[in-house]
């Protein structure tokens, strides 16, 4: 009967730890690019679906509640 080779859990886990690593290293720059190009409106949008308020959100961006309210009704 043949014998099956059995794989270490070692070299497995640290194939598993390479992959994450490399797939991170790569997705990062990506991430980067459409975090730098988010719009303003777009990201009033979004905090203020994270549940951030008007207010919050005004002092983040540096502008009025008023602007805020502009941006997340357009």
């Amino acid at each position: 009967m043949p014998i099956l080779a059995r794989h270490s859990p070692v070299s497995e886990m640290s194939i598993t730890c390479i992959a994450a690593t490399l797939l991170a290293i790569l997705l990062l720059p990506l991430l980067i690019l459409l975090w730098a190009t988010e719009s303003r409106q777009q990201r009033a949008r979004r905090w203020r679906c994270d549940g951030w308020t008007q207010q919050r959100i005004a002092d983040r961006l540096g502008c009025s509640r008023t602007t805020v309210r502009r941006l997340l009704a357009a």
